[in-house]
C-alpha cells in the first residue's frame, strides 16, 4: 500500500512539473468569488493556455458520477464572456447545450468568466447563500476539451463571514484556500463545503479521516460522531483489507435535507440537525456514512467496465448498478451492526423493512433487477404516479438480492466463505482501469460459493419471479413472523393513495390489481362522495372505516371537470408477513452462521 501511494505521488509530481518537451505543463486555473452569495451566485474565472491555437472549445458536464441522470448543469450559467491575457474581449460562441468555442488567435491565454446560479440543495448540485456554500465539481466547472488531463487549480476568495473550506483536494503550493486537482476527473470528484465548519479527526489503517460538519447549531457532538464513524471505518477496512487513500473526509452538511454521494477520498452527505438527537435517526445517519464509505471501494475504484472512463456528456448504460448500489445498500446497515452501533434486533428490523418494501411494490413483477439497473438513466430519478406499478429500485431489490446471495454462499460453504470474499476478490482482480463485467462478477460468486450459481442469477437478477426467502432465512435460524391479529377492526383496502388538501380529496396513486385499479379510478380524480354521501377530508378515514371487505359502493369523482361514477368493491389489505424473527430452537450450525454473519459477540 505504501509503495503504491509513493509511486502515485512521484508520478503526479513529475507530470505536474513537466510537459513532454520538458517545459512547464499547461494548467487550467479557476478563481471563485462570492460577492453575491446572498443572492445564490458565484462568479468563476477559468483561465486556459491557448498553446498557439486559433480557438479552443470548453464544456460543462451534464451529469455527475454516482447520480445517473442528465441534469443539464449548464442551465445555471447566466452570463459568460471571454477575454485574453491583455483584457481584450474575445468572441465566445455557444455551439451545444454545454459547449462554447472561444477565439484565441494571437493570444497566449484566455479567461472565460461566468456567473453561476446555485440554489439546488442536494449532494449532486450547488447551494450558495449568505452563510455558507456547497459546491460540487460537475455543476460548477468548465474545462477545455483537450485539457482534461492537465492540473486544474482552484483559488477560493472567501467572504469575511466564511471561515474555511473543506475538500479532499490537496493545497496548491501551501497557499490558503488554493487547491489543485491532478486532472478534471479529480476536480469533478471533489466537493467543497465553505463556511463555518466544525471537525474531528482520527487515524486508522495508516490513513487520516476527518468528519467535517457544516451547521448543526450546537446540537451535534462532532467528536462523539467521529468516534462512531471510526468504528464503521474499521469494519469496512476488515472487509476490503486494503486502504486505497491517505486521507478521507466525511463532509456532513447539516441542512435539513438528506442524501449522500460518494467520491474517491471524500463523501458529501446531508442530514438534519435533529439526526443526532434520537437513536433511530442517528442510526440512519450512521447507515448513510457506512453506505457512502463502502463506495470508496465499490464503484469509485471497483467499477463496472462501462464506467471505467467517465463520459461527462453522455449516458453510459450498464446492467450491474445493482452491484454498485444494491450490494452497498446491503452492507451499510450490516456494517453498522458489526461495528456494535446497532443491536441484532435493530438490524433485523431494518432488513425486514427492506424486504417488506420490495414485496409490497407491484413493480417487482414487471421489472427485473438487471433491467432496473439499465434503465436508471430514464426511470429511477424520474418517478411518477405509476412507478410503483412498473419498476423496482435497484437499491432495495439489490440489497435484498445481496442478502440472498450472501446466505446462499454461507449455506453452501458452511459459513467458510461469504459475499465478503466475493467483493474482496472482485476488487483484487478488477479494481482500477480494468473494470468488471456482469459475467465476471457471476463467475467469482460461483467460485466462492463452490457451485454454479447460473440458475440463481437467472431467477433473482434477470427475471421477475417471486423470490424464495426460506432457505436464506433458515441458514441463520430465522423466519418470517406472521402479522399479529388486529385488536381493532381493519379498514377495507382500496389500493388508492389519497391526499386531502384545502378540503379536496385527490387520488395520487393507484396500486396495480387493487380494488381501486379494477374499478377504473385514476390518478388526479377528485373524490366527492361514497355511497351517495358527500365525503370531506376531515372524515375520510372514519367514513371508509365504516365499510368492510366485500362491500361494493358507488364512488362519485370529478375528472377534468366532469362528474363520473365508478363502482368499487372494497378488498382486504394484503397481510404484511415480512417481519424477520428468530426461530424457537435454532441448531448450533444456525446459531454459528448468525453470529458469523452479524459479528455477534461471543457469549462468555
Amino acid at each position: 500500500m505504501i509503495n503504491r501511494i509513493t509511486f502515485f505521488l512521484l508520478s503526479f509530481s513529475f507530470a505536474f512539473a513537466l510537459a513532454p518537451n520538458g517545459t512547464r505543463a499547461a494548467q487550467v486555473k479557476f478563481e471563485l468569488d462570492f460577492d453575491q452569495a446572498a443572492n445564490h451566485y458565484v462568479t468563476i474565472q477559468a483561465t486556459f493556455q491557448t498553446e498557439g491555437k486559433n480557438e479552443i472549445e470548453v464544456f460543462m458536464p451534464v451529469w455527475t458520477p454516482g447520480s445517473y441522470l442528465v441534469r443539464e448543469y449548464s442551465r445555471n450559467i447566466e452570463t459568460i464572456v471571454a477575454k485574453d491575457q491583455s483584457g481584450h474581449s474575445r468572441i465566445l460562441r455557444k455551439t451545444k447545450k454545454n459547449r462554447w468555442t472561444v477565439d484565441c488567435q494571437d493570444s497566449t491565454s484566455v479567461t472565460v468568466s461566468y456567473k453561476l446560479y446555485c440554489r439546488e440543495m442536494s449532494v449532486r448540485t450547488n447551494w450558495i447563500e449568505e452563510d455558507f456554500g456547497i459546491l460540487n465539481g460537475a455543476p460548477t466547472f468548465l474545462t477545455e476539451i483537450n485539457s482534461m488531463d492537465v492540473p486544474h487549480i482552484v483559488k477560493v476568495n472567501l467572504p469575511k463571514k466564511w471561515k474555511s473550506v473543506a475538500t479532499a483536494l490537496p493545497q496548491h503550493n501551501g497557499q490558503p484556500y488554493s487547491f489543485v486537482a491532478k486532472d478534471f476527473d479529480q476536480l469533478v470528484d471533489s466537493p467543497m463545503l465553505l463556511g463555518t465548519l466544525d471537525s474531528a479527526a482520527f487515524e486508522l489503517g495508516g490513513a487520516q479521516h476527518d468528519l467535517v460538519n457544516l451547521g448543526g447549531d450546537g446540537l451535534w457532538d462532532v467528536k462523539k460522531a467521529a468516534e462512531d464513524v471510526k468504528k464503521i471505518v474499521a469494519e469496512h477496512q476488515k472487509i476490503w483489507q486494503t486502504v486505497p487513500y491517505r486521507r478521507y473526509r466525511f463532509l456532513n452538511a447539516i441542512v435539513e435535507t438528506g442524501g449522500g454521494l460518494e467520491h474517491d477520498n471524500s463523501t458529501l452527505m446531508m442530514t438534519s440537525r435533529w439526526s443526532f438527537g434520537t437513536r433511530s435517526r442517528y442510526q440512519s445517519w450512521l447507515g448513510l456514512v457506512s453506505h457512502e464509505f463502502f463506495h470508496t471501494w465499490n464503484i469509485r475504484r471497483l467499477r463496472p467496465i462501462e464506467l471505467v472512463n467517465y463520459d461527462f456528456e453522455n449516458e453510459s448504460y450498464f446492467r450491474t448498478l445493482w452491484i454498485a448500489e444494491g450490494v452497498t445498500s446491503y452492507y451499510d446497515d450490516l456494517l453498522v451492526k458489526r461495528a456494535g452501533l446497532s443491536s441484532e434486533k435493530e438490524y433485523l428490523s431494518n432488513l425486514s423493512k427492506l424486504i417488506r418494501s420490495l414485496q409490497t411494490t407491484a413493480g417487482r413483477l414487471n421489472q427485473s433487477l438487471s433491467d432496473s439497473s439499465f434503465d436508471t438513466w430514464i426511470k429511477f430519478y424520474r418517478p411518477d404516479e405509476n412507478s410503483k406499478n412498473s419498476q423496482i429500485s435497484y437499491y432495495t431489490k439489490g440489497a435484498v438480492a445481496a442478502f440472498l446471495l450472501d446466505a446462499e454462499i454461507r449455506n453452501s460453504t458452511n459459513s467458510a466463505r461469504s459475499l465478503d470474499d466475493v467483493m474482496r476478490q472482485l476488487y483484487q482482480q478488477y479494481a482500477g482501469p480494468k473494470g468488471y463485467s456482469s459475467s465476471q462478477f457471476r463467475k467469482i460468486a460461483s467460485e466462492v460459493a463452490g457451485k454454479d450459481l447460473k440458475n440463481w442469477f437467472a431467477t433473482v437478477i434477470d427475471s421477475t419471479k417471486e423470490l424464495d426467502f426460506s432457505t436464506s432465512l433458515a441458514t441463520y435460524g430465522l423466519e418470517f413472523k406472521p402479522a399479529p391479529p388486529s385488536k381493532k377492526p381493519t379498514p377495507p383496502w382500496t389500493g388508492l393513495g389519497l391526499s386531502a388538501e384545502s378540503g379536496v380529496i385527490t387520488v395520487t396513486s393507484v396500486i396495480r390489481n387493487s380494488p381501486g385499479y379494477k374499478s377504473g379510478i385514476q390518478v388526479d380524480d377528485e373524490v366527492i362522495s361514497i355511497d351517495g354521501y358527500r365525503i370531506k377530508s376531515s372524515d375520510l378515514g372514519s367514513r371508509i372505516g365504516k365499510y368492510k371487505a366485500g362491500d361494493e359502493k358507488e364512488v362519485l369523482l370529478v375528472r377534468r371537470g366532469k362528474i363520473i361514477s365508478k363502482m368499487i368493491k372494497f378488498g382486504k389489505k394484503p397481510s404484511l408477513t415480512w417481519t424477520i424473527a428468530k426461530i424457537a430452537k435454532p441448531t448450533p450450525a444456525q446459531t454459528r452462521n448468525l453470529n458469523s454473519w452479524l459479528a455477534n459477540p461471543k457469549k462468555k
